[in-house]
């Protein structure tokens, strides 16, 4: 997979935001801890969660928002989710636009673990 080498941090990433999008990302972490212990991987645009491979993560984030992506063996279809790529016939990428913490609630918490088993690559 492609990915970008260098000095990059979670705190470089979240530098110059503001405290809800603070707020947001802590919230989002929270959630993908209760799945099982990760490592984060902060390449130069956006914060990447692994357990053996990297299974969801955070693209952008502001005040209004962010938008998270997470893989799964399917697509899935639902309102909350605002696109699905198709990387090979086992992994499909999801999008979903957060604009408060509610939205990180037990359905994405369902679909966050989901994605983290698809990341720990087991047979």
């Amino acid at each position: 997979m492609w990915h970008a080498c260098g000095p990059y941090t979670v705190e470089k990433f979240l530098e110059e935001k503001g405290p809800r999008a603070h707020e947001l990302f802590q919230r989002f972490v929270d959630r993908i801890r209760k799945c099982g212990p990760v490592t984060t991987a902060p390449p130069k645009t956006r914060i990447a969660f692994m357990v053996r491979v990297r299974f969801a993560g955070v693209s952008t984030i502001s005040e209004r928002g962010m938008t998270i992506g997470f893989a799964l063996r399917r697509p899935l279809k639902h309102t909350r989710i605002q696109k699905v790529v198709m990387f090979n016939p086992r992994w499909y990428g999801h999008y979903v636009r957060i604009k408060s913490p509610e939205e990180l609630d037990g359905e994405l918490l369902g679909w966050l673990c989901e994605a983290y088993k698809v990341g720990e690559q087991k047979p």
